[in-house]
């Protein structure tokens, strides 16, 4: 049986393949995508495709790899031609969905997630896609909804909910944002993020010392996290430490020199301090 030895670019894959098996090279397509090989993996995945036009899934590695690669609507024609041998194929349906929404087509994105949760009424990924597409739409309960359907699929679902607090904080509900983010938290105790976002929901709420210890352990977590250096900054500000909010944003400065909202705020806390800029 032939085989050929392939070898990639700065010695970083040699393998041995039977070139006249679509499933190997199909494997060699998801091994090099696994290493971020992306433009090799392509090659693997059309030669699988060369041997098995009607190979679904080669279609959908070969549109993941063009979608790594920024070349969206590549990706979306291979997810295509995936969908047209198997319309019931549902990874093709939600990658094109979220190659859709990094073009900002989420009217279409919302239709693909939507093909997806008819085929499987229980992809909790759809419908956290699905919400992510309403929520940049400006369409945040109908996120919230779609977010709690994929809670209701996957109650410990830890992105989901983040995504929830986020959409409820969007409407001005920062209780529920907070308990949101508490589920989070909750699945997910090293969720930086969700504390972050949960400090900014007790900010909202004029509650700036609960605000400060959320950011903290958000800082605990990775204290190369700027955004919460900064906001950091801000309740300290409010509560009129402005000694110690400059400190916050000197350690978001130090983070991201180009991080301009911690320069400003810098600024505004030196000038209530009297210092000249």
């Amino acid at each position: 049986m032939p085989i050929i030895v392939l070898s990639y670019p700065e010695g970083s894959f040699n393998t041995t393949i039977n070139q006249t098996d679509p499933i190997a090279w199909y494997d060699l397509g998801n091994e090099l995508l696994n290493d971020s090989k992306y433009n090799e993996s392509i090659e693997a995945y059309n030669r699988a495709i060369e041997l098995n036009e009607s190979y679904v899934a080669a279609w959908g590695g070969k549109g993941l790899a063009f979608y790594y690669l920024g070349r969206d609507n590549e990706a979306i024609q291979a997810y295509d031609e995936a969908i047209r041998i198997d319309p019931e194929y549902t990874p093709a349906w939600n990658n094109k969905g979220l190659a859709l929404a990094k073009l900002g087509n989420y009217d279409k994105a919302i239709l693909c997630f939507d093909e997806v949760i008819e085929i499987d009424p229980k992809s909790a990924e759809a419908c956290r896609n699905k919400g992510r597409a309403l929520y940049y739409l400006d369409k945040s309960e109908e996120a919230v909804q779609a977010y709690d359907e994929a809670i209701k699929i996957d109650p410990e679902y830890a992105d989901v909910w983040y995504m929830k607090g986020i959409a409820l904080g969007d409407q001005g509900n920062y209780d529920e944002a907070i308990q949101a983010y508490d589920e989070a938290i909750r699945i997910n105790p090293e969720y930086t993020l969700a504390w972050n976002n949960k400090g900014l929901a007790f900010y909202y709420l004029g509650n700036y010392d609960e605000a400060i210890q959320a950011y903290d352990e958000a800082i605990r977590i990775d204290p190369e996290c700027a955004l919460a250096w900064n906001n950091k900054g801000l309740a300290f500000y409010y509560l009129g430490n402005y000694d110690e909010a400059i400190q916050a944003y000197d350690e978001a400065i130090r983070i991201d020199p180009e991080y301009t909202r911690a320069w400003n705020n810098k600024g505004l806390a030196l000038a209530d301090l009297g210092v000249r800029v």
